[in-house]
């Protein structure tokens, strides 16, 4: 069997599962995974969006945008890839940093509310916290101005081993492989967000980092979104920069 075959396979039956995973109870626990390695003593704790008006937030569709995603089936999607996805570009990998596990990390991605999602992350002692999410803006599909979109990430404590800090190697990293060129961090209490003290950036124990990972309001910005498999590795490459890659 021809390489690309394989690949053509292995594409088709983890895309599956996904799907199954994403049409469970949006109740269900927590996924949990544990490091293919030895676990290097950190924890990792991803925050799918969780909109209840989602497919209904401007998502561009269709073969120019998501396709049948949203914005909360994206977020998942990126999440189950950046914690044990297996690509790193367009090629199945079995680098070491290809996904969060084989970094050594236990991760967590949140499946119920916001407020468990809260809960959950401070009972286990989280190491650092992501909420993931796209952004929106009023626009339609076809706008091709790269100059008003982007990676943006909101952080609530100060410093470079504070949220800040975090939310700076994710905008480095994640935000480099986006269409957008407006990627920036802010602080919760500024203008970038429409709320004074987001709840997974203030009620939560571990440093975080509020991901909006592109707009998914315009056509190129949501058909990046919707190859997040071959870009999710780039989160644990983040997080890894952050803690000073802990083995």
């Amino acid at each position: 069997m021809k390489p690309k075959k394989k690949q053509l396979i292995l594409f088709t039956v983890i895309t599956t599962l996904l799907h199954v995973v994403i049409s469970q109870s949006h109740a269900a626990p927590d996924d949990t995974f544990e490091p293919f390695t030895t676990w290097n003593g950190k924890k990792v704790y991803l925050s799918p969006a969780r909109h209840s008006d989602a497919g209904s937030r401007g998502e561009c569709s269709g073969t120019n945008g998501m396709g049948s995603l949203n914005e909360n089936t994206a977020a998942y999607r990126y999440a189950y890839y950046a914690a044990t996805g297996n690509y790193v570009g367009n090629d199945i990998s079995t680098s070491p940093y290809r996904n969060l596990r084989s970094r050594g990390y236990k991760i967590r991605i949140g499946r119920g509310t916001i407020s468990s999602a809260i809960a959950n992350s401070n009972a286990w002692g989280a190491t650092v916290h992501i909420p993931i999410h796209s952004n929106a803006r009023p626009e339609t599909c076809g706008d091709t101005r790269v100059e008003r979109h982007g990676t943006h990430v909101i952080y609530q404590s100060y410093g470079a081993t504070g949220g800040e800090g975090l939310s700076g190697f994710i905008k480095e990293t994640v935000g480099v492989s986006s269409p957008g060129t407006n990627d920036l961090i802010c602080h919760n209490s500024s203008d970038c967000t429409a709320f004074n003290c987001l709840g997974e950036l203030c009620r939560t124990s571990a440093k975080a980092a509020y991901l909006e990972r592109e707009f998914h309001t315009w056509n190129r910005g949501a058909k990046w979104i919707e190859t997040d498999q071959y870009h999710a590795w780039r989160l644990g490459w983040a997080v890894d920069q952050f803690l000073g890659y802990p083995r």
